[in-house]
């Protein structure tokens, strides 16, 4: 390896005793990293790099140097091809099948404009399905309310397209739908945010909005494409977002979170199966998540997701975190019930994240948490962070490292974690599966079974009446041992 002689001498031409002390001050949190090879160097140069032209412009030079460094030391670990959501048939919309499953109604009214979109959605009546017919439309009020009724699990209103995947509602405000009644199941349909810098929601769900379903959907350019709050107390709980598809065209240069699924408060939502990817944020403090839960949640279960923080070969710098339980957190003051964590028994498990320049699992004041039977690539590892903070770690494969932060605790058993090569970054993860740096997990060799079982399967899972799969679809039973995110992998990786 050709050590970057050039790049060193062009560094200290460059830079006054300034640039010198403040790389000295920041250094002490370099050696905390370095010294236990927590990250590899090339990502320490980098982190510092950024940091530098982020926070003292005046010495950006300085920054752009350690850049250079960082990138002629690199071994490049990014996702080399162009994005293709079939290559993932377990997980994304399926729109062939999306409405399999759908409730009987008993009325169908069917839309083609954008007045009479809106009017049926504002109107709407229980067991009543609203039909888009299938096209193109431009939605430009401000929020779209749902209406007053309350429907009910034997009589919800559906709103769908006419051929799951047909229709396209592009919206140019910053909110569009706004839910606040229970029961409404939300399916096939693609939202296209057409705002500067971003859309904010393509959905808000507030107050009684229970049992809320989302299904089988894309969503395009929304800096928080799903946002669940409370309002006077109210919170919607029980809700689903499963087998969707959410992503950026570009990076966010908002201010704003940048969460595709940003969920607070609600208890007892399960986030899975979706694909999520390409969040990236470069205004703000450059913080982005793929899906949170937080704001004292309970029973959350984020499962079976495929985020890919960044499928571009480039570094936007930034901080890209897969998942969280806790997120950014929130003031305890407006948290559900002024509770002490921001979330309670919350499970993280059976997912795949990949190409975060951040942690990909983060638990942040999440009590109780179990984090297992997930694999995380080219991330930096998971972090158990704030004295609230006690998760179980099991069964996951994972580069990094798991590390306990500020007073969490993180029990650990059997995890499999490979540290990335020191001085280039390089991935001992892949000897282990096919070209998993675009996604293609199969094992070229039999994995590991741990002795370990599966942590905590309810009763209802363990008894069949709603089952459990893995990533790869294949139940989960009581007494199964695995490592990683599925049992077995056949056409789980191809299209």
């Amino acid at each position: 390896m050709k050590f970057p002689i050039n790049s060193i001498k062009s560094y200290f031409a460059a830079v006054g005793l300034f640039a010198h002390i403040l790389i000295i001050f920041l250094g002490y949190s370099v050696y905390n990293q370095v010294s236990n090879q927590a990250e590899a160097l090339p990502e320490t140069l980098q982190r510092i790099g950024h940091t530098i032209k982020k926070d003292y412009p005046t010495v950006a030079i300085a920054g752009d140097t350690l850049l250079n460094a960082s990138e002629t030391l690199t071994t490049n670990n990014y996702f080399w091809r162009e994005f293709d959501s079939s290559n993932w048939p377990t997980v994304g919309p399926n729109f062939s099948t999306a409405y399999a499953d759908l409730p009987s109604v008993s009325r169908s009214i069917i839309v083609d404009n954008e007045q009479d979109i809106i009017k049926a959605i504002n109107t709407a009546q229980p067991g009543m399905e609203i039909v888009i017919k299938n096209g193109d439309y431009y939605l430009e009020q401000k929020r779209i309310n749902s209406s007053l009724a309350y429907p009910t699990a034997n009589n919800p209103v559906i709103v769908r397209a006419e051929t799951a995947g047909k229709v396209n509602l592009e919206l140019s405000t910053l909110e569009g739908l706004f839910i606040n009644r229970p029961n409404w199941i939300i399916t096939g349909l693609r939202f296209i945010g057409n705002c500067q810098p971003h859309c904010e929601h393509a959905m808000h769900i507030v107050g009684h909005a229970d049992n809320l379903q989302i299904t089988h959907n894309e969503f395009v350019d929304f800096n928080a494409a799903i946002k669940v709050n409370g309002v006077n107390n109210n919170y919607p709980d029980f809700g689903k977002v499963s087998h969707n598809y959410f992503y950026f065209t570009e990076p966010s240069e908002s201010s704003s979170s940048v969460t595709p699924i940003n969920l607070d408060s609600g208890n007892s939502w399960v986030l899975n199966n979706n694909i999520i990817r390409d969040f990236i944020k470069l205004g703000g403090n450059q913080v982005s998540y793929g899906a949170f839960i937080k704001g004292g949640s309970n029973n959350g279960v984020i499962e079976n997701n495929l985020i890919v923080c960044n499928s571009t070969s480039n570094d936007y710098g930034g901080y890209q975190v897969g998942v969280s339980l806790g997120g950014g957190g929130m003031k305890r003051a407006t948290r559900r019930d002024k509770s002490n964590f921001e979330t309670n028994l919350s499970v993280v498990r059976n997912n795949i994240m990949m190409h975060c320049n951040d942690v990909g699992v983060y638990i942040n004041q999440g009590k109780d948490s179990i984090v297992n039977n997930n694999i995380l690539y080219n991330t930096s590892g998971i972090d158990v962070r704030f004295r609230q903070s006690t998760a179980l770690v099991t069964n996951n494969i994972l580069s990094g490292s798991i590390r306990e932060r500020d007073k969490g605790v993180a029990e650990q058993f059997n995890n499999t974690v490979l540290r990335k090569d020191f001085w280039g970054g390089g991935e001992k993860l892949d000897g282990w599966f096919k070209a998993p740096s675009v996604g293609d997990f199969t094992p070229t060799k039999a994995l590991t079974r741990t002795e370990t079982p599966y942590p905590f399967l309810t009763t209802s899972e363990s008894t069949g009446k709603t089952p459990l799969h893995d990533f790869c679809g294949n139940p989960v039973l009581n007494g199964d041992t695995f490592m990683g995110a599925f049992k077995e992998a056949i056409s789980c990786f191809e299209p």
